[in-house]
């Protein structure tokens, strides 16, 4: 499928993105990019044009994840994607296609072919002086931390305020108009950081998405479009800026549970190979930000346990979601923030058992039978992999070959993964044998 990316030759309103349209065969409307840049504005002085490419490249790349559907085609999940795109910095970008390539295949699963041309126009108006200063450009960032409002980042971000007493940290946050959830949980942990932290921590949100909504529910491609964003507001802060990526270790690697799930029907939001070949990407634009795991090698009950400020994290953990089915509640006994029944919210309930905080209500309640795992539809798919797997007693070495199939990992550190996916493994045993029913615990060989 041939996708055409269009930027108007109107030049963009002042502090605002261009107008730019998505083009794709058999779309009965255009797809207009919806991106809130003078949001940005607020908080980072101009950034490179190079940055900007990766923005408006990665923001593309999201609305077309968003807009095509998986069920048409051949396997229901592998779409054919050709994506021709204007882009600032030819001579930069031409010669990175495959890795660009590389990149996306390996984070959606499908076939991508990336062609740049020359983009004829700008994407944004320079400042001028004459505009005037806004609030928040004043501020003095020492890191970039991605904040979606789940328990990870939250965590990581407690971690770099405890460690770095004197300096100060900008939360990124991505939010899509047409999903109102992240918004607000973004907005409640940070009053809380706010509260706690003052002056030290300031938030940017920025809303990218498109119009009209698209269908597809993968989402496969949002992890991109977060980097670029954390990327664009570290560059603005500083060369040597780093960028946060907080996320567990479990849920990074993501064994298949299954030999169905291996791939990309497992997420790679934060997978070590994805974020290595983002980095070499970055290394030849000349993009010298770290980019940094923080909670790379713990599980998500020690992202917990460790916590530098637990009293903090007991306050605040109760307000982020961790949850993927969110939006599908069709099917929810019981009004909730998550579900109860998809892999995160599983091993949330894991984690935050291990601190005396799994308290709260989920949509269905997998320790009280509420999922019956003999029921063959899409409720039972999750727990029921996972029972399973928990059943084979998996050694480390059985882990590594599964680890190996799921994506390339580096042969070095292939033990110490295995390691990590063990304990979390044996953190979920804990959970279901403390408060799962019978019939649970004998299935999973409790």
């Amino acid at each position: 499928m041939q996708i055409n990316v269009l930027v108007s030759h109107i030049e963009a309103p002042r502090h605002e993105f261009a107008k730019v349209v998505i083009h794709s065969p058999g779309a009965r409307y255009p797809t207009v990019l919806d991106l809130y840049f003078s949001k940005i504005r607020e908080y980072c002085r101009e950034s490179s044009t190079v940055t900007l490419d990766f923005l408006f490249l990665s923001s593309i790349v999201y609305v077309i994840d968003k807009v095509i559907l998986r069920n048409i085609a051949r396997d229901n999940w592998t779409r054919d994607i050709e994506l021709n795109l204007p882009i600032s910095n030819l001579g930069l970008w031409a010669t990175l296609n495959r890795h660009l390539e590389l990149a996306l295949s390996f984070l959606s699963g499908d076939n991508w072919r990336i062609n740049f041309s020359q983009l004829q126009r700008r994407l944004i108006r320079p400042l001028e002086r004459r505009w005037g200063l806004f609030i928040g450009r004043s501020f003095h960032a020492d890191a970039i931390c991605l904040f979606s409002g789940g328990l990870d980042s939250l965590v990581g971000a407690i971690d770099w305020l405890e460690t770095n007493q004197e300096e100060n940290i900008l939360l990124v946050s991505h939010y899509d108009g047409d999903i109102s959830g992240p918004h607000a949980d973004q907005d409640r942990l940070f009053q809380i950081l706010k509260t706690q932290y003052g002056q030290r921590v300031m938030s940017l949100k920025v809303r990218v998405g498109q119009k009209p909504p698209g269908m597809e529910p993968s989402f496969r491609c949002r992890s991109l479009l977060f980097i670029a964003l954390g990327i664009y507001a570290a560059q603005a802060k500083g060369e040597e800026v780093p960028l946060l990526i907080p996320e567990n270790g479990t849920i990074s690697l993501n064994i298949p549970l299954t030999p169905s799930r291996r791939g990309s029907c497992s997420t790679r939001t934060a997978h070590p190979f994805f974020l290595n070949t983002i980095r070499q990407i970055l290394s030849e634009l000349a993009i010298r930000n770290p980019l940094i795991n923080p909670l790379e090698c713990k599980t998500k009950g020690e992202c917990v346990e460790q916590c530098l400020d637990l009293v903090l994290l007991r306050r605040a953990a109760l307000e982020s979601v961790s949850c993927a089915k969110r939006g599908h509640k069709i099917h929810w006994l019981r009004s909730a923030k998550g579900c109860g029944f998809c892999i995160p919210c599983i091993f949330r309930r894991a984690a935050l058992q291990k601190a005396n905080l799994d308290i709260e209500a989920y949509g269905r309640d997998i320790c009280k039978d509420e999922v019956d795992l003999d029921y063959p539809g899409e409720i039972a798919n999750d727990f029921r992999a996972l029972i399973s797997l928990l059943r084979k007693n998996l050694s480390r070495e059985d882990i590594a070959s599964l680890l190996l199939t799921n994506g390339s990992i580096d042969i070095p550190l292939l033990p110490r993964y295995a390691d990590l996916i063990f304990r979390a493994l044996n953190e979920v045993r804990d959970f279901l044998s403390s408060k799962g029913s019978a019939k649970i615990k004998r299935l999973a060989g409790l």
